[in-house]
């Protein structure tokens, strides 16, 4: 079913990220409690065809990809990417740190009545993930003890730490030559995400990637509509839903959103209020 999409600003006054994270996310009301009052308010005032939601989307934490023209001292362009290829990378360190972080806040943000995603939704990289595995783990009484070894973070061989997320493969990364957007084999990662929702209609071997040629921005744009469309099919029943993905088809979907532009750094994440009308 398709859909179109309303931006509803002011809720959030969005400065720097570290300042947001310190003020819950950037909130401009009195506090959670009032702004759950508002979007209730907001969903009263509802055509038939219309509903509110509310997303977190995410930014994937640092992975190995990201950090590659500081490891061999070259320029974070093209190059580096094309000599020296990592296929579907995973979160560095501070990526998993980044990660706890974010959980850190979403517990903190959560006790002073921040309501909470009731679905989840990843692209089928193993960098965004992972990342939800670490964000949202404790809420299924995981994480903690999959996240620190005397004190180091380390990697869980659950890398889903219990969080069923439904994967949408419309939201991975800007498709060209870089090896970095090439997926492992569904077969793998279900392995090492056995408590994500895969769709029955993805293939093992990745059919989309190709080391020649690039995806157009319009392109892109296309498909990160398609994956907003499976999403709000599924999230049909739920207002708070949370995203994590790729910082270019995050730009695609704002695209999509009629939401402002904001780049968002590794391990960042942005709170979006939508009405949202079935056409």
């Amino acid at each position: 079913m398709p859909y179109a999409y309303e931006h509803i600003p002011g809720l959030f006054e969005l400065t720097t990220w570290d300042e947001d994270i310190n003020a819950g996310f950037g909130l401009r009301s009195s506090g959670w409690h009032e702004f759950r009052k508002h979007i209730d308010e907001l969903q009263r005032s509802c055509a038939e065809n219309e509903q509110i939601k509310v997303m977190y989307t995410a930014r994937h934490g640092e992975a190995e990809h990201n950090i590659l023209y500081l490891r061999y001292g070259m320029p974070d362009t093209d190059e580096v990417q094309l000599r020296y290829p990592i296929i579907d990378p995973v979160l560095t360190p501070a990526g998993r740190e980044q990660a706890t972080n974010l959980a850190h806040v979403f517990r903190r943000e959560s006790s002073m009545g921040m309501p909470l995603p009731t679905r989840w939704y990843t692209s089928p990289m193993r960098r965004p993930g992972e990342t939800v595995g670490l964000t949202w783990g404790w809420l299924y009484g995981r994480g903690e003890n999959d996240l620190h070894a005397e004190g180091i973070l380390r990697r869980s061989s659950d890398l889903s730490h219990g969080v069923r997320a439904e994967v949408v493969e419309e939201i991975r990364e800007h498709l060209h030559v870089h090896h970095c957007d090439e997926r492992l084999g569904k077969s793998e990662l279900m392995k090492m995400f056995p408590a994500f929702v895969w769709p029955d209609s993805m293939p093992d071997k990745d059919t989309v990637w190709h080391p020649t040629g690039r995806e157009t921005e319009d392109e892109m744009v296309a498909r990160a509509g398609e994956g907003l469309r499976i999403i709000m099919d599924s999230a049909r029943d739920d207002v708070y839903i949370s995203m994590t993905a790729h910082s270019g088809v995050l730009r695609a979907l704002y695209k999509n959103l009629g939401v402002p532009p904001r780049r968002l750094n590794t391990g960042e994440m942005n709170v979006l209020v939508l009405r949202v009308s079935k056409v």
